[in-house]
């Protein structure tokens, strides 16, 4: 009786993750694309402010996306589908590499593609229109989503093995395919290029 109630135990937990990834997956589909200003804060552990900043996000699904951070200083994060481009401006390096190595920038990743292989290494639990998605494996931090029903992403976190948690507020928002010339990345004259492909 006790292996039966394991079982079924066990049967339950999966499908209330599966359920809730489903749930998920599904309400970031309805949006194909969408343009929004974002204001971050990051904090530690103990929960002292290490920065504030401000910027703008372009996403067209799957896997295009455009970060670009104004506040504090500038950096670009551009996926062209294929590869993933870092530009940061006051450096004068641009990083590329191909997009499935971008394990950095997972959460974009996981937001812009609810096909990705990536998906199998989380475990997503929901509450209401919150969503953690935490590693399988348990090795990393993990993140919090905030999706309405519509599919609209209202904010998300990305909270470090540490406890170090960064916060992203979302703004001005316009949902539609975006123009395609966002994700296209150009480099500028007299910067070193990091070529990881």
């Amino acid at each position: 009786m006790k292996k039966i109630i394991l079982v079924l135990c066990l049967f339950f937990s999966c499908s209330v993750f599966a359920d809730a990834k489903d749930v998920l997956q599904q309400r970031l589909d309805k949006v194909q694309g969408f343009y929004a200003k974002f204001s971050q804060v990051v904090k530690t552990a103990d929960n002292q402010l290490i920065q504030e900043g401000k910027g703008e996000l372009w996403m067209n699904r799957p896997n295009y996306f455009n970060w670009t951070m104004t506040e504090p200083d500038e950096s670009v994060i551009i996926s062209d589908s294929k590869d993933l481009w870092i530009y940061m401006p006051m450096v004068e390096q641009v990083t590329v590499m191909p997009l499935t190595q971008a394990v950095d920038n997972r959460l974009l990743l996981l937001m812009t593609d609810s096909k990705s292989a990536a998906w199998h290494d989380y475990q997503v639990t929901q509450k209401q229109n919150t969503f953690t998605l935490k590693p399988t494996d348990h090795s990393t931090g993990y993140f919090v989503l905030s999706v309405l029903p519509t599919g609209m992403i209202a904010d998300f976190a990305i909270i470090e093995a540490d406890g170090q948690r960064s916060y992203y507020q979302l703004s001005h928002q316009t949902l539609g395919k975006v123009d395609m010339k966002y994700f296209q990345f150009t480099i500028p004259k007299n910067v070193s290029v990091d070529d990881q492909r």
